[in-house]
This record gives structure tokens, C-alpha cells and sequence, in this order.
């Protein structure tokens, strides 16, 4: 089998993989859906004012990562490509990991032939999906490897930890395996051990992913091409993503 029809055959089978995730998403959102509804009548005042009690969304950040841009992206080719690719995405998030499979080998081949570019928005909306943070955790140990090893690396690492991802409600990876992947992926343990652990990145994080909603992105992952949603479902715009770099 050519390299061409073994990508073929590994796209279409994410693509599959991504439909069965997006279903089993929605199974699991209308089971939670009634309870939410009904519990939401008896907290939203006492939850209001608790989030408004934690809310520092809007603080300046005493570390901004290298290699972002005042619009929170992070852009992955040449400036010049006729065309951009948007993409809003959780490192905890199932149907992103499975967005990801379908289209990372296109997109990649795409950004190296100047077809396009991609602006990444990485945030953080899934921490109560882990008890351990972890949503928020790794997209700061993400931004670190940004900030001290630079765009390659952080393409890597986010292959890595999609790859890796783990199940919800578990701890998730621990700092030193978020570390260990960061390594695999050119960086310099001394250089990101602290910020990982320390999550030097926590108020930058709060501030982009408040962007995002600003913005309208209620959900991950959120794709838009040209500036326009790429499609009302996942697998819509996993298509409209392949259709893009072909």
C-alpha cells in the first residue's frame, strides 16, 4: 500500500473513530442533561455568587508564553498561506483528541506545502472532568514548551498528549509525565520542570479561554476556516478541515 492510501486508510478510520466519540458524547450528554436542569433551579444563586467570588478572569498574567499572539493563537505556518485554519481545542477533551487522528497528518503535509496556516487556541473548560486539574495542567505544561523550546516543539507535544490523553474522571498524566512527554517532544527538563509544576501560565490560561467564550466558542473542539464555523458537527468540520488541505 502507497503512503498516500495508508493515509487515506488511517484518516477514514479516525473519522469513524470521531463519529463514534461525537455519538457517545451526545449518549452522555442527554443522560446528564435532565439532572443538570433540575439541579441548576436550587444552586444558580449560591453558584453565581461563588463563581463571582473566583472569578480573576480579566487579571493581567505575570507570564505571557513566547510565541503567542495578542489573540491567544499560536500560528503554525507561513503567514502568507491563502488560507487559515482556526482551531479551538481541550487536551482533556475526547472528540478533540479524535478531530485530531482525523486531520493531523493532512494539515500537517498542508502547513509544510504553504496551503495553509493554523491558528491555534488551546483552553481550558474540562478540569471537573479529572481530579486532578488536568485539562488546565497540561495546556500550561503545553504553553511551556512553547515558551522555551518554540513552535515545532509545541506541535509535537500536542501530538503527544492527544495521543496520551487520559480517560475523564481519572487523575490524568501527573506532572512528571507531562514532563517525560515534554522531553520526548525537544525540551529541556531544567527548563520546564518549575513552570510545569508551578503552572506559571494558570492566569494566562484563565484569560484565553475567557476570550474564547467571548467569542463564542461554547464547546471543543470549535474549527473555523477563513474566519467561518467549518462545520455544526465535529465530523462537519473534520471534513471541511480535509477538504481545506487537500
Amino acid at each position: 500500500m502507497s503512503k498516500k492510501s495508508a493515509d487515506r486508510s488511517r484518516s477514514a478510520r479516525a473519522q469513524a473513530a470521531l463519529v463514534a466519540q461525537e455519538r457517545a458524547e451526545r449518549r452522555k450528554q442527554m443522560m446528564v442533561v435532565g439532572l443538570v436542569v433540575a439541579a441548576l433551579a436550587l444552586v444558580v444563586g449560591i453558584g453565581f455568587l461563588i463563581s463571582s467570588m473566583r472569578d480573576t478572569t480579566g487579571e493581567t498574567p505575570e507570564a505571557v508564553p513566547n510565541g503567542v499572539t495578542d489573540s491567544y493563537a499560536v500560528v503554525v505556518g507561513d503567514e502568507s498561506a491563502p488560507t487559515t485554519i482556526t482551531l479551538f481545542a481541550d487536551l482533556q477533551c475526547p472528540v478533540c483528541k479524535a478531530f485530531e487522528d482525523a486531520t493531523a497528518d493532512q494539515v500537517e503535509q498542508a502547513v509544510a506545502a504553504g496551503k495553509v496556516k493554523v491558528e491555534y487556541r488551546p483552553i481550558s473548560i474540562l478540569d471537573e472532568a479529572s481530579t486532578t486539574d488536568y485539562s488546565s495542567r497540561a495546556l500550561n505544561a503545553l504553553m511551556v514548551v512553547l515558551d522555551t523550546t518554540g513552535v515545532d516543539a509545541f506541535v509535537d507535544y500536542q501530538r503527544l498528549l492527544f495521543e496520551n490523553q487520559p480517560a475523564e474522571g481519572t487523575a490524568g498524566l501527573s506532572d512528571d509525565e507531562l514532563i517525560e512527554y515534554a522531553v520526548q517532544a525537544g525540551a529541556d527538563e531544567g527548563e520546564i520542570r518549575g513552570p510545569i509544576e508551578d503552572k506559571v501560565f494558570e492566569q494566562w490560561i484563565r484569560n484565553a479561554t475567557d476570550q474564547a467564550s467571548t467569542e463564542g466558542v461554547n464547546g471543543t473542539p470549535t474549527v473555523l476556516i477563513d474566519g467561518e464555523p467549518a462545520g455544526a458537527t465535529p465530523q462537519e468540520s473534520a471534513q471541511a478541515v480535509l477538504e481545506a488541505v487537500a
